[in-house]
């Protein structure tokens, strides 16, 4: 059986990917729409796949927020719809709210963006800044709570698991943990 095309839903996207990310659906999946910000300030539109257990991990990188979605293997693996521009123009960045508020304290966004900029600085010392991901991804798991959620963080050459507890090396963790096909060094 086809499953169904949610494409034609535009102004409920985010809204569905929000209430299908916290329901109580575990080992089901849905289509739904994702949205994605262009450069011309549009939205462009395509359908991908959201599969329990939902995954974030604790990483940093330079102008980011600390925190990231895992893609499920569906979700890797689907091919993105050609989709068309909505032609509604995005709002101003300072009337977006800010992205993870409706999960997570403003406190810890706080926290999670300066441990993000203090990994960017010259002279970082990484083991600490290393811990301190740890305990981060400590806290967003108490916040977001174990039902369906898992919280990543990386640690030398190791991949860990908050709830519940696991460890994967970091050149593997992709396709032990996740499923992800292993890609050749020419792709």
């Amino acid at each position: 059986m086809a499953e169904p095309d949610w494409r034609p839903r535009i102004g409920a996207v985010l809204d569905a990917v929000a209430r299908f990310a916290l329901s109580p659906l575990a080992g089901r999946s849905l289509w739904v729409n994702d949205v994605h910000r262009a450069d011309a300030g549009h939205r462009f539109i395509y359908a991908c796949r959201v599969t329990e257990p939902r995954r974030v991990l604790i990483g940093w990188d330079y102008g980011a927020r600390g925190i990231w979605w895992v893609l499920t293997k569906e979700a890797k693996e689907a091919p993105a719809s050609p989709g068309h521009w909505s032609g509604t123009p995005l709002s101003r960045w300072y009337d977006r709210p800010r992205p993870w508020s409706d999960r997570l304290s403003g406190e810890l966004l706080d926290d999670l963006q300066a441990w993000n900029d203090a990994c960017a600085a010259d002279g970082a010392d990484a083991p600490a800044l290393q811990e301190r991901g740890r305990e981060l991804a400590i806290q967003v798991q108490d916040e977001l709570g174990t039902d369906g959620w898992e919280v990543l963080y990386q640690i030398d050459g190791q991949m860990f698991r908050v709830h519940p507890p696991g460890s994967w090396p970091v050149e593997s963790w992709k396709q032990e943990l996740l499923g992800y096909h292993s890609r050749s060094p020419a792709e």
